[in-house]
């Protein structure tokens, strides 16, 4: 009878089979040994075929689950069930790991239950592969090994790894009844763990690079966070005391006149002029002018968290919008 394997790796997938095959290939040079982890890929509905990258051939096992598009969160609550191991580990299709991810993550585990344990990831958003560069990005953080403590609201579900019997425990993901990304289910899910007293950690030699594609591109981030945000209100509709607890929203909910001190009401209001359309539009013609030449590169990172900070709050509002004229 075949050893069940230690730990089961879930990568929800839709239409990205080339970033998954580069996730695959990065899983298939671990150090944690392949006979001890099945990797379970859940497609979520994509219209291309995923054939010639699940039948490469890789050193571990490998399960290939197909489901009508129903969300990442589905996709991942799908991979759960279907897993085979004690040890969940979630790691997105567009995630790459370092060769002692998963030997990182399983040391810091063993320790006890109810914690959550994510990698240290960096943001990677140029064309090349990291794996495929200078070797010391890998012990990066080789100094600082063990885990680290962090704040639940660090966790996110492209990398993440828990106890199944403890993932069960706080409810699986919850899509928040939003098609596709569910963009929130991360913190609706840590927020859930916390509030059941889990240990949230970062294991530091579980280095990880996310290739995003839409950090690459103010104007892809400004759509990304608009978005977010408007479904962040279904959110807090769930989770009223969670909103204290993200900071980004703290000029952006509508002023609250006898109750918030003068400076948070200083505050919104100026959040509020700085987010209007036609400021939104200056800010963005500056930021197109400065882009251009050197003199500009010192200002503009704080220029882009406005701009993004702007569409956070039109998207917010859009939200409320919604809700209330929904009656929800």
């Amino acid at each position: 009878m075949a050893k069940s394997p230690d730990v089961s790796v879930i990568i929800p997938t839709y239409n990205r089979k080339w970033f998954l095959r580069e996730t695959l290939d990065s899983l298939s040079g671990q150090t944690f040994p392949a006979s001890n982890f099945e990797v379970i890929v859940v497609d979520d509905g994509s219209t291309e075929s995923y054939q010639d990258v699940i039948s490469r051939g890789f050193p571990f096992k490998v399960q290939y689950i197909y489901q009508v598009n129903k969300g990442d969160a589905e996709a991942r609550n799908v991979g759960a069930l279907k897993s085979a191991a004690d040890l969940l580990v979630f790691l997105d299709d567009d995630i790459l790991v370092s060769p002692g991810y998963l030997e990182a993550i399983v040391e810091g585990q063993h320790s006890g239950r109810k914690r959550i344990i994510v990698g240290t990831a960096y943001l990677w958003t140029r064309e090349d592969n990291p794996l495929q560069m200078d070797r010391s990005l890998d012990l990066h953080q080789a100094e600082s090994s063990g885990l680290s403590p962090v704040d639940f609201t660090e966790i996110c579900s492209n990398n993440m790894s828990i106890r199944k019997g403890d993932y069960a425990s706080v409810g699986f993901m919850d899509s928040l009844d939003f098609p596709g990304s569910s963009m929130w289910c991360d913190v609706d899910f840590s927020y859930r763990a916390y509030l059941k007293g889990f240990e949230f950690y970062r294991a530091n030699k579980a280095v990880c690079w996310h290739r995003d594609y839409v950090a690459m591109n103010l104007q892809n981030q400004n759509r990304r966070w608009r978005e977010a945000a408007t479904r962040a209100v279904a959110l807090f509709q769930k989770h009223p005391g969670l909103i204290r607890h993200l900071p980004m929203f703290a000029d952006k909910t509508p002023v609250e006149w006898g109750k918030d001190p003068p400076a948070v009401v200083l505050r919104k209001l100026t959040r509020r002029i700085a987010s209007s359309r036609p400021a939104l539009r200056m800010l963005e013609f500056i930021e197109r002018t400065l882009s251009g030449g050197k003199k500009g590169k010192a200002i503009l990172p704080h220029l882009h968290r406005w701009i993004v900070g702007g569409y956070i709050y039109q998207g917010f509002r859009d939200g409320l919008r919604m809700r209330l004229s929904s009656g929800s």
